[in-house]
């Protein structure tokens, strides 16, 4: 199929058949790329020790900054690209393709450059203490992953932009020999080689070099119809925008990057004060089990965000064309199939949460019994996150970021950081974990009532040809 017609064919296909086989290579190509920490995190856990896996998951909140930078990139860019294409304006498109290129090695190098000079008080920030074992585990790692940033960033705006010219399965190829890299030199560099922490940091780096080769290949050997418009086309304005149409995703994990700072820390605090847990390791323990705990939960996140790959091109294609219910469908068809991921997910998670964490640390029985009873409290309504990360993309998608920043503050910002701070001080260590669960169900409340009201403005609107044709009946009877 010509690459205009897999374009055209966003705004003319069934949407459920069309958004499943967009879908599939979007989530498997996200899971892939999210088991990059979760298997660096298994091999750690089972073979270096819990204070080495304590070491990595102390760095969430550097995950949750790689993460906010890229969606700048890859939710802006991406429907930009599917709106411009939407309206056949492809010289716009050629641009913003160069733009996002440049946009995306240019923060990563930043990023890569600051978090590596100022690694050792990073960590400190995160709620590591200096001088402990998972201080010097979390430094080492991080300095060495942050050099495959560029990589990864690269990779991620070049495989966002393969998804919106509707070639799903490439880019859910380039995050599989990724992924796969990543798995097989996890083995050989811990396993065989004995390299421990610093093994899985170099494993992750090779790996996201693979993959960022593989998405360029795209573009190099002619498949795409995007072109590199020179650095002439070089906009500040045009990244301000992508950054802009970005925002809301990115709000949330920037949030998620305070959250996490303040969590680490509590756990880090009252773990330390437990009488019970504060024998058996207390803070360090607390915060490798939570992130195990968090780990399993950005499942969820992962699959949400593979089914949004697939459903944005689709809402902001038809939005700019003007076919407002097939706006409409694939958003509520993109939520029933986020509720069926998250449902299976959560089950695991409520119904067997020691096996689940003793996926991380088998033999470690404190570990596997402060994380399953941490995850039972904490991710009570786990179920309905897709449903809220959906609903704030929606209205990116559509060209309304203010709304759907809205929509993501409202998790992190407006809920989260009151509890964390309120609920602790009167609770002490479970406070820290019912926190999670009081901002999730605040949270879920508002955004319900948004998105109904969304739903039915889509349904009064009429679509393009529609209203075109109404307007032509008005005037044939006033003449």
């Amino acid at each position: 199929m010509a690459v205009n017609e897999r374009t055209l064919k966003m705004g003319t296909a069934p949407i459920f058949p069309m958004l499943v086989s967009m879908a599939v290579p979007g989530l498997l190509g996200t899971l892939t790329t999210y088991l990059y920490r979760t298997v660096d995190q298994i091999f750690v856990g089972n073979f270096v020790g819990r204070n080495a896996l304590g070491g990595i998951s102390v760095l969430a909140p550097f995950n949750n900054v790689i993460i906010a930078l890229s969606l700048f990139i890859t939710v802006g860019g991406a429907s930009l690209l599917s709106l411009s294409m939407g309206r056949k304006d492809y010289e716009r498109a050629n641009r913003l393709f160069t733009n996002i290129l440049i946009q995306a090695v240019a923060m990563a190098g930043i990023v890569s450059a600051l978090f590596f000079i100022f690694a050792n008080p990073f960590v400190s920030i995160c709620g590591a203490k200096e001088g402990t074992e998972t201080y010097g585990y979390a430094v080492a790692y991080l300095k060495i992953v942050t050099l495959g940033q560029v990589f990864n960033m690269l990779n991620q705006g070049l495989a966002a932009i393969i998804r919106t010219e509707g070639a799903a399965k490439y880019s859910m190829f380039a995050n599989i020999i990724g992924a796969v890299c990543n798995v097989m030199l996890d083995a050989l560099f811990i396993i065989v080689l004995h390299m421990g922490i610093e093994g899985a940091a170099i494993a992750t780096v090779a790996s996201q070099f693979v993959g960022a080769a593989f998405s360029a290949a795209f573009f190099v050997t002619g498949m795409s119809s995007l072109r590199w418009a020179g650095f002439k086309a070089v906009d500040i304005r045009q990244m301000i925008y992508i950054a802009k149409m970005g925002i809301a995703p990115s709000i949330f994990q920037m949030l998620s990057f305070v959250t996490n700072i303040m969590l680490n820390k509590s756990l880090q605090y009252y773990g330390d004060l437990d009488p019970v847990y504060s024998l058996l390791g207390g803070g360090e323990l607390c915060i490798s089990a939570v992130a195990i705990v968090n780990t399993v939960d950005n499942f969820i996140v992962s699959t949400t965000s593979g089914i949004n790959q697939a459903v944005s091109p689709i809402i902001s294609y038809n939005y700019g064309a003007m076919k407002y219910s097939r706006v409409r469908r694939a958003s509520m068809q993109s939520q029933m199939m986020a509720g069926v991921f998250a449902m299976i997910i959560w089950s695991f998670m409520m119904i067997a949460p020691r096996f689940v964490v003793s996926l991380f640390s088998s033999g470690d029985e404190a570990l596997i019994e402060y994380g399953a009873m941490a995850m039972r409290a904490c991710k009570i309504f786990a179920l309905f996150g897709g449903f809220q990360m959906l609903v704030s993309m929606y209205f990116s998608a559509i060209g309304k970021p203010h709304i759907a920043t809205f929509v993501s503050f409202s998790r992190h910002g407006i809920f989260l950081i009151p509890a964390l701070y309120i609920l602790p001080r009167i609770m002490g260590l479970k406070g820290v974990l019912y926190a999670n669960a009081v901002s999730d169900g605040c949270s879920l409340v508002v955004v319900t009532i948004m998105y109904i009201c969304e739903m039915r403005r889509l349904a009064g609107l009429k679509d393009g040809k529609e209203a075109a044709a109404e307007e032509n009946a008005y005037i044939r009877r006033e003449v």
